[in-house]
């Protein structure tokens, strides 16, 4: 992993991070928050039912407590008439009253008329409560609530209601009433529906807001990486162009004092040791050993002579690049025996003198890599201008190189490429369909100071 994308990571994760952790506390803290307050409101509900329940039981109370106090025309009679009232006593469309004896023989019921006279002590409601018994005991106790499951009247269905009983201690029977609950139920849903749309907008929103500072955080660090890369780019061109020039100032100098110095100094020897050889004419070995000095001498002067001229051509200072070119081709050919064929178009001073020498040093690698590699039999080399561009290109009909060619390349191919760059130009190498390899330079002359004031 590279620092850049290490670099990215921590700035990216922990903004990440942060935003998982807001949306789900966030989430749970409104989960918690919707329990709270859908309790709240059921129990509000519930509470007002409740004393809305209380209030009929009065109601029916107050209907019928001087009859049930003072029987007039006898117990039965009074039974039967307030059997009548609490049967026609109802209250919205589900509202109604129920009496039941102590026994669990349902008296008054004027919804479910199959009830009355029928004994339902063991009656139980489909989650296994006994309603009537539950009932019954609510009312010995002094009149309580109790929740169970009944039919619905209005609608046919079971459904949870809320009943409150009473007894009548001196008849024996249970009176009671309720209300079903399950409106309490929709409207708790209709809250819970609420309140988790406000938070699936709410983790939303920060979803939303957390993107855009990602995006942004990413767009600002690219940016930052970007300029930061062109400006290392910028630095680095800079000093490799300038290790260049002083790899090739430092080449100069060592090869004036090759030919100034040393070369001089071997000719000097040179003349002492003609002398000697002519000298030491009636002394065979002598002279034997003289010829022999001349000859490594002639040697030496020859290697330095082309040690001074790889190092810096002066043909390359004095005749421009275009000559150069040609007498490096001819010089490759006559060492190596392969042909080669230079076409090379003056630049009348076009190209700075950084500009030839790192076209040159392409050229004299490319031609070291072709005797070395390529099993050529010929070269072809052409350097030519338009209005905006030179075009170097160096082909050969040798093996072709290595497919796919390594990213880097060796020393020399990135030693080329940089030498390139630097004058903000492009090198392409590529193998040929008819065999071989081709190199292909580009450099733009309006910039890097390349063209001509």
């Amino acid at each position: 992993m590279t620092f850049k994308t290490k670099l990215v990571l921590i700035t990216i994760l922990p903004l990440i991070a942060v935003s998982v952790l807001i949306g789900a506390a966030t989430y749970f803290q409104a989960r918690h928050l919707i329990e709270v307050e859908t309790r709240a409101v059921e129990d509000r509900i519930l509470a007002t039912k409740k004393q809305e329940i209380q209030n009929y039981i009065s109601l029916a109370l107050t209907s019928i407590s001087r009859i049930y106090e003072n029987e007039p025309n006898g117990r039965e009679a009074a039974q039967e008439q307030v059997k009548e009232i609490l049967h026609n006593m109802t209250f919205g469309e589900d509202g109604y009253f129920f009496v039941y004896t102590r026994e669990g023989v349902n008296l008054v019921h004027p919804k479910l008329g199959h009830l009355v006279g029928e004994k339902w002590w063991d009656l139980q409601d489909p989650e296994g409560d006994f309603v009537i018994q539950s009932l019954i005991e609510a009312a010995e106790a002094g009149g309580d609530f109790h929740e169970y499951v009944w039919h619905k009247p209005s609608t046919g269905l079971v459904e949870n209601k809320l009943g409150f009983a009473i007894m009548l201690e001196k008849w024996g029977w249970m009176l009671g009433t309720g209300l079903y609950t399950d409106d309490i139920d929709r409207e708790v849903e209709i809250i819970r529906a609420d309140f988790a749309a406000s938070i699936r907008q709410t983790v939303f929103v920060i979803f939303i807001i957390a993107l855009a500072a990602i995006v942004v955080t990413g767009t600002l660090i690219a940016g930052v990486r970007f300029s930061e890369q062109r400006f290392a780019d910028s630095k680095l061109k800079e000093l490799t162009n300038r290790i260049f020039e002083i790899q090739e100032q430092e080449r100069k100098r060592v090869s004036t004092e090759l030919h100034d110095s040393i070369s001089q100094l071997l000719v000097s020897v040179r003349y002492g040791i003609e002398l000697i050889h002519s000298e030491a004419g009636k002394v065979p070995d002598l002279q034997t050993q003289a010829t022999k000095c001349l000859g490594i001498l002639d040697r030496a002067i020859s290697e330095v002579r082309r040690i001074s001229r790889d190092l810096r051509p002066s043909v390359l200072d004095d005749m421009g690049l275009a000559t150069a070119l040609v007498s490096l081709g001819n010089e490759f050919e006559t060492h190596s025996g392969i042909k080669v064929t230079v076409s090379a178009e003056r630049g009348n001073d076009r190209l700075p003198e950084n500009a030839k020498t790192a076209l040159y040093r392409v050229v004299q690698e490319c031609m070291t890599n072709v005797a070395r590699h390529s099993n050529a039999t010929e070269v072809d080399i052409n350097l030519s201008y338009n209005s905006s561009t030179l075009s170097l290109t160096i082909k050969d009909d040798g093996v072709g190189i290595q497919s796919p060619l390594p990213k880097a390349g060796g020393l020399g191919i990135r030693n080329m490429r940089e030498r390139i760059e630097t004058l903000g130009g492009t090198l392409r190498i590529m193998k040929r369909t008819k065999g071989g390899t081709r190199i292909n330079v580009t450099i733009p002359l309006s910039t890097r100071g390349l063209k001509a004031a």
